[in-house]
């Protein structure tokens, strides 16, 4: 399954923007009124839609809470395959 994040738009020549993060163009035919500032879903290198400034921080602060879990369970895991885990110390 392929997951598309919001990505902030920094550059814009002709149907072509760029987005933060990202060295590659994206292309724009399929979305009106983009402008530099502007959030967009993107896969493929093919904008999909824009997305409003709130939604767009509101899903990237849903990512980064998903990341930090993932990050301390893979801390967890680590721990309990050295025999590190709470439940194994004295």
């Amino acid at each position: 399954m392929c997951q598309t994040i919001p990505a902030r738009v920094v550059r814009i020549d002709g149907d072509q923007a760029w987005v933060e993060g990202s060295l590659a163009s994206v292309s724009l035919l399929g979305v009106d009124a983009v402008a530099i500032g502007d959030y967009i879903l993107h896969q493929a290198g093919l904008a999909l839609g824009r997305v409003e400034p709130e939604e767009a921080e509101a899903i990237l602060a849903a990512f980064r809470e998903l990341d930090a879990l993932y990050e301390q369970e893979e801390r967890r895991a680590g721990q309990e395959s050295l025999g590190l885990s709470q439940r194994a110390r004295p």
